[in-house]
């Protein structure tokens, strides 16, 4: 049996691999998804953006950390703080601002708004207004893969809160019992809304600790290391491809409201958000652990990127009301006329 020092030296030697293979498309990917969503923002405070927005700032390690461990052709579902993960599993952003925008270009063809994402091209079949949605598609997608005798896998992402949906357990249950090759992705970021995670479960980790006691697969981990992120997923993915369902617990922290709308400060301390990023960024930790000279012209890049694409998506023609029932109802096997 290895020894503490030995299984430390072990884990320092996969995360220094990790740093050397992984290091810049993890950046990368993180700084995308800030980008994107710092420009959200920036269009709801300019006024050209209606609906709601829930952002992920602060949560980028866990998106990108378990996203670049899988395939193009695995599933995602997502949450209604979701735009990371579609970011990191390949939507296009363009089809992103074009959907807040409610532009006919959009994912959802202009109609489904900031939380209802969706991209079966890239795999990433949707976000979930409702807590804890997305976990059944999830689970009984990878379920009909693998009855088909695919191998793909599916990603369930959900928060705290949803950990306190009876869906969760239900879902859970039925995936060991199926042998459904789902990953449950816990993103721990402390309030479900505004009530604390930890006088609802205790501290951070308790939800693992809950999840192993019924026999599945579970890993904690800290949400503001990507390649701690990643190292956790990638162990995990290869043990869900063999046809078994596993969880991970990511503890990550909402640096921004619930919403833009939320009045946060009834809840918790004003700037409980600007103070937790000031040390905590994982950007900012990820760009320490690179060098400033490695990551330079990512940073123009991305900026680049995102301008283009938010430039572009303004361009394109809006969403008509006519379209409103568009893609309601698919029926296998007829085509659009109704005919087989």
């Amino acid at each position: 049996m290895a020894t503490r020092q030995q299984r430390a030296r072990k884990e320092k030697d996969v995360l220094a691999d990790h740093h050397s293979q992984w290091g810049l498309e993890l950046y990368r990917t993180m700084k995308l998804i800030r980008a994107v969503e710092l420009e959200i923002e920036k269009m709801h405070h300019e006024g050209v953006m209606t609906g709601s927005f829930h952002s992920s700032m602060g949560q980028e390690a866990s998106a990108a950390g378990v996203c670049c461990a899988l395939r193009p052709a695995d599933i995602v579902t997502s949450t209604h703080r979701g735009h990371g993960h579609a970011i990191a599993k390949g939507v296009p952003i363009i089809e992103i601002f074009a959907e807040l925008l409610n532009k006919a270009g959009g994912t959802s063809g202009g109609r489904g708004g900031s939380m209802h994402l969706h991209h079966r091209m890239s795999g990433f079949y949707g976000e979930n207004a409702i807590v804890g949605g997305g976990l059944p598609w999830a689970a009984g997608a990878a379920w009909a893969r693998r009855r088909l005798g695919a191998s793909d896998i599916s990603v369930a992402f959900t928060g705290d809160g949803g950990a306190a949906q009876g869906v969760f357990h239900e879902t859970l249950r039925l995936a060991q019992f199926w042998n459904s090759p789902c990953l449950f992705v816990c993103e721990n970021n402390g309030l479900a809304h505004s009530m604390s995670t930890d006088e609802v479960f205790g501290e951070a980790g308790a939800i693992t600790k809950m999840v192993a006691a019924t026999g599945m697969l579970s890993h904690f981990v800290d949400g503001r290391d990507v390649l701690a992120v990643h190292a956790a997923a990638e162990d995990l993915v290869s043990e869900v491809r063999k046809g078994r369902p596993a969880f991970l617990e990511c503890a990550v922290f909402r640096v921004r409201a619930h919403s833009l709308s939320d009045p946060e400060y009834r809840y918790r301390a004003k700037e409980s958000g600007s103070r937790w990023l000031e040390s905590n960024d994982p950007i900012v930790l990820m760009r320490d652990r690179l060098g400033p000279s490695d990551v330079e012209g990512i940073d123009a890049e991305v900026d680049r990127q995102v301008a283009e694409a938010r430039e572009e998506a303004q361009a394109m023609e809006p969403a008509q009301p006519a379209s409103a029932l568009n893609g309601a109802y698919a029926t296998p096997g007829l085509g659009a006329d109704g005919a087989a």
